[in-house]
């Protein structure tokens, strides 16, 4: 996962009335903790929100360059304004080259599945998924080829292809991605069998006239 340079000052104003006041004045109140005394810090709201938009993921790697001194740190958590969306608070975790971290990553399906092409359709369980593993060795996104998926047919989470070193979360036989019967295709073959249901009682009919044919004549 490649880093995202993001500038920040030492926060000042640490309480509520103090945030407001940053926010206000389109800065982003955060901290940054682990690995050493948390740090209070502020940052222009519009280059996070840029930062943001730039990747899919959840969680995130930042360059953080604070006065002059910089260093590692993901993403953890981000609070959003329930009326606004806005991001009004971030959590930065402070990251060494041993860091170990667990992320959440979009997942973005490449190709287009045979079985979509017949009529099926593509269903996508999960969105995201949840990694385990060294920064560095984190993906931006995790990108399964569909191309092959036939109607019936689905991609477990074991079987999603990874970095080495990185380890998805979660129950390995659980469905990331399927490819299931549409509406139209039941609908088909429900008449299909109708069809066939009615061709066979016709052919019973005929049978049975035969056979009373044939006792008449006796």
């Amino acid at each position: 996962m490649k880093a995202i340079s993001l500038e920040a000052n030492p926060r000042v104003l640490t309480k509520t009335i103090g945030s407001k006041k940053l926010r206000n004045a389109g800065s982003l109140p955060g901290v940054v903790y682990g690995n050493g005394e948390p740090e209070t810090v502020e940052l222009e709201a519009k280059n996070f929100e840029k930062a943001v938009k730039s990747t899919g993921a959840k969680n995130f790697l930042v360059e953080l360059d604070i006065k002059g001194k910089k260093s590692m740190a993901l993403v953890q958590e981000t609070q959003k304004n329930p009326l606004t969306n806005h991001i009004i608070h971030v959590d930065f975790k402070r990251l060494t080259e041993d860091s170990v971290v667990t992320a959440e990553v979009p997942l973005r399906p490449i190709g287009s599945a045979v079985g979509v092409q017949l009529g099926g359709v593509l269903q996508m369980p999960m969105h995201s998924i949840t990694l385990n593993g060294k920064p560095a060795d984190m993906p931006e996104c995790v990108e399964p080829d569909i191309s092959q998926l036939a109607v019936g047919q689905s991609i477990l989470l074991e079987e999603l292809v990874l970095p080495k070193g990185i380890i998805a979360i979660g129950q390995p036989k659980a469905h990331v991605l399927a490819v299931s019967t549409s509406r139209m295709m039941a609908k088909a073959a429900e008449e299909d069998a109708a069809a066939e249901g009615e061709g066979e009682a016709t052919k019973e009919e005929g049978a049975k006239e035969a056979d009373a044919a044939a006792g008449e004549k006796k």
